[in-house]
């Protein structure tokens, strides 16, 4: 089922934290965990099974950063129910929220705020598009950087949209050929002049010339996704498309140091 995150900063917290939702037959239901935390429930299953009614408490199977995992949602009722129980002050500030802006733009528009989650991703489109002018012993350095920038995001829970806050497709960082090349004679690549170019069609009818590089060269590109353009290019790539990923490039960065 399709998740929707949403980012909601309680009086008491002071930092924001995910409720999720998903939507089933028109109606809406809420992961039972975030609302829990939201409101100040130390013991979750306690909280369920005291407050909220069996018939609104259900399993439901999830993608959560690329696995499959069952969670447990609760509709509105129970969500109510958790709140009218709560002993935080803030309780109130988070049902007007939920039920007087949350809720009724997910009904209105089939989202809440200023961008479509649920959208397929732009990038995918391209990639079909784009696939038969690229040799099989080649790779597209946009269209790789976004296959591998997504992956890396999924991983921390965050998945690019299609469109950012200024109502604009998603496109890749231009200046990721540019900044691979550089890459790869830093480190005495024997690729880094061994690139050729290819028509790169956009959906919106532009063509440009693109760089592409044997598939030799691939996993030095993700090595400089992950090792230069995460830490050099991400945070102002993001900040004025999707102001929503600068609260997940931290985890994923703090990732990298832990595998490191």
């Amino acid at each position: 089922m399709q998740i929707e995150i949403f980012k909601y900063k309680s009086d008491e917290e002071q930092v924001f934290n995910d409720v999720r939702t998903v939507e089933e037959n028109g109606e809406i239901w809420f992961w039972a965990t975030d609302v829990a935390r939201v409101l100040g429930y130390s013991n979750v299953h306690d909280a369920i099974l005291k407050h909220c009614k069996s018939k609104g408490v259900a399993i439901r199977e999830v993608l959560v950063s690329g696995q499959r995992q069952y969670a447990k949602f609760i509709n509105e009722g129970n969500v109510y129910r958790l709140i009218s129980r709560s002993r935080l002050p803030s309780a109130e500030k988070f049902e007007s929220w939920l039920f007087d802006e949350v809720v009724p733009a997910i009904r209105k528009k089939g989202f809440y705020g200023s961008i479509d989650r649920s959208a397929l991703p732009d990038f995918v489109k391209r990639y079909k598009d784009n696939i038969h002018a690229i040799p099989y012993d080649y790779f597209s350095v946009i269209t790789q950087m976004y296959t591998v920038l997504y992956a890396e995001l999924e991983k921390v829970g965050y998945s690019i949209p299609d469109k950012g806050v200024h109502g604009k497709t998603m496109m890749p960082d231009i200046s990721v050929g540019r900044g691979f090349a550089n890459f790869l004679r830093e480190h005495g690549s024997e690729f880094w002049d061994k690139h050729k170019t290819y028509k790169h069609h956009f959906p919106d009818g532009r063509v440009v010339d693109a760089c592409m590089y044997p598939v030799e060269a691939l996993p030095m590109f993700i090595r400089y996704i992950n090792e230069r353009w995460l830490y050099e290019n991400a945070d102002k790539y993001f900040r004025d498309k999707d102001p929503l990923a600068l609260d997940y490039l931290p985890k994923l960065l703090e990732s990298k140091k832990k595998t490191a």
